[in-house]
């Protein structure tokens, strides 16, 4: 049976764990690139960001074992006629195991990031996708704009 929770410092193996699959997955990452280096980031990302509450993650597990998560960072920006608190959430390192897909836990944990975004009276959300996770967005209501724009230095 499947339950979820909110993570903690004790998952903080499971959480880069997850992370990693989640990068090798999308191509970001072989293992050529999995360093120490990168390991010790992710490691202070999570336990910094779970640690001062900028950043929580929700856990789906089957007894003890991790198989999915989704994580919300919340950010603050200038307000402005759009957004008068300027409050944002971004939704990222959605990810479940592949064995567990097409069961409903994607969108369980969507659901509960976007809780979090809800208590806090975050009205904006956003996130970048997968083609695999494009549609469970979709569902819960997430559109498309086509003004957004990126630099990423090669």
């Amino acid at each position: 049976m499947v339950f979820f929770r909110i993570a903690n410092l004790n998952d903080l193996n499971d959480l880069i764990t997850l992370r990693v699959e989640f990068l090798r997955e999308i191509q970001y990452m072989n293992d050529d690139k999995l360093s120490a280096e990168l390991m010790g980031k992710l490691r202070q990302y999570f336990e910094r960001s779970i640690s001062s509450g900028d950043f929580i993650a929700w856990i789906a597990l089957d007894r003890d074992e991790i198989i999915g998560t989704s994580g919300i960072c919340f950010l603050i920006h200038p307000p402005s006629n759009k957004n008068i608190s300027g409050k944002e959430a971004y939704i990222m390192n959605m990810y479940t195991k592949p064995k567990w897909r097409k069961q409903g836990i994607g969108t369980v944990l969507l659901d509960k990031v976007i809780e979090e975004a809800t208590k806090r009276r975050i009205k904006k959300i956003i996130l970048d996708t997968t083609e695999a996770g494009k549609s469970i967005y979709v569902k819960r209501g997430f559109q498309f704009v086509d003004n957004a724009m990126y630099l990423e230095e090669k």
